[in-house]
């Protein structure tokens, strides 16, 4: 491994113009890129690795052929490939990518087999069979019908989503059964297509809002509180929420230790494969919980492409500095 002073880092990002559907927000207007293929936030830690002694270069994910990121970089960090959710020509495209870097002798945070697992929202599935509290969730796809009607009748409100999505794309709010009817013949050509989740709607979303935990390196580090806009129910910044950076009650913090501390566990129930020390645990995950009368529930374990609100604590961005180079390097 190189020494500590020469590492050769590539922070995989999408092209800069994909940036501005994020940037600036109503919440933070004075939030914008000073570098081309580096989000504000991550700016942070690019500075600090550069402070650091290492090279650090944006690489766009669809441009370089992986192979050749093995020649030129130590190391990648998947941080903002946001454009491949664009279609799902993309988002295939980027999944060969993933599974094109796993087979690399070069270290990629978060591993890719780790990042492939969590794009698929599935996942919840398996943390609730290791034993993590998790909005319930029940799959549709080409091989189990369900009627919306009758679902609405016994379930009430509910969420509607692609397993695969980001940012709240293709999410659906079924508020009535004649809506959920109408939505009947759209909701079985899309899980013909792919997997869709159905959610009962949570109605403590609209006012306790949904909390995202940063853990960096396996501890945790800060977290964000977020609210939707009035009458809303996505808390994105770019849907009109609004957010603070606090910490979280005790009973949040105790249930985001929990969803980290069982990660590899969740893992293994769909994989037969033991990553072990090599990807657990990951170096970033964002988990995002939502207090409910049932108790803090898992909304989702972001550890793909997550914001990470390295600006929500100062010193963060060395905290993640500090993990890379554990991972990485060897003190010379």
């Amino acid at each position: 491994m190189p020494s500590i002073t020469s590492l050769r880092i590539g922070i995989i990002t999408s092209r800069p113009e994909c940036f501005a559907g994020y940037f600036p927000t109503a919440a933070e207007p004075d939030l914008v890129p000073t570098e081309p293929g580096i989000t504000p936030d991550d700016q942070r830690l690019v500075d600090e690795l550069r402070r650091r002694g290492h090279t650090v270069e944006p690489v766009v994910w669809d441009v370089d052929e992986p192979r050749t990121l093995a020649t030129r970089f130590d190391g990648l960090l998947v941080r903002s490939p946001w454009d491949y959710m664009d279609s799902d020509a993309k988002r295939n495209l980027f999944l060969d990518w993933l599974a094109l870097l796993g087979e690399l002798p070069l270290a990629v945070e978060n591993h890719p087999r780790v990042m492939t697992w969590l794009m698929d929202k599935q996942y919840l599935l398996d943390f609730a069979a290791a034993g993590v509290p998790i909005v319930p969730t029940t799959v549709a796809d080409a091989t189990r019908a369900i009627e919306l009607g009758d679902w609405f009748a016994r379930q009430g409100k509910t969420i509607v989503k692609p397993a695969i999505s980001a940012a709240g794309a293709g999410l659906v709010f079924l508020t009535s059964v004649e809506q959920a009817r109408d939505f009947q013949r759209e909701f079985d050509a899309r899980r013909q297509l792919s997997a869709q989740l159905l959610q009962p709607f949570l109605s403590e979303i609209q006012t306790a809002g949904e909390w995202s935990l940063v853990y960096l390196d396996g501890r945790y580090s800060h977290a964000v509180h977020k609210l939707p806009g009035l009458g809303k129910i996505l808390v994105h910044a770019e849907q009109g929420g609004s957010l603070r950076f606090a910490d979280p009650p005790q009973s949040v913090l105790r249930a985001g230790d929990r969803v980290v501390a069982n990660i590899a566990a969740a893992y293994r129930v769909r994989h037969d494969d033991d990553l072990g020390q090599c990807a657990f645990p990951p170096l970033y995950v964002r988990i995002d919980l939502i207090e409910s009368a049932a108790g803090v529930l898992l909304s989702e374990c972001e550890g793909v492409e997550p914001e990470l609100f390295f600006r929500a604590r100062d010193g963060s961005e060395r905290v993640c500095c500090d993990g890379i180079e554990r991972r990485w390097c060897t003190h010379s």
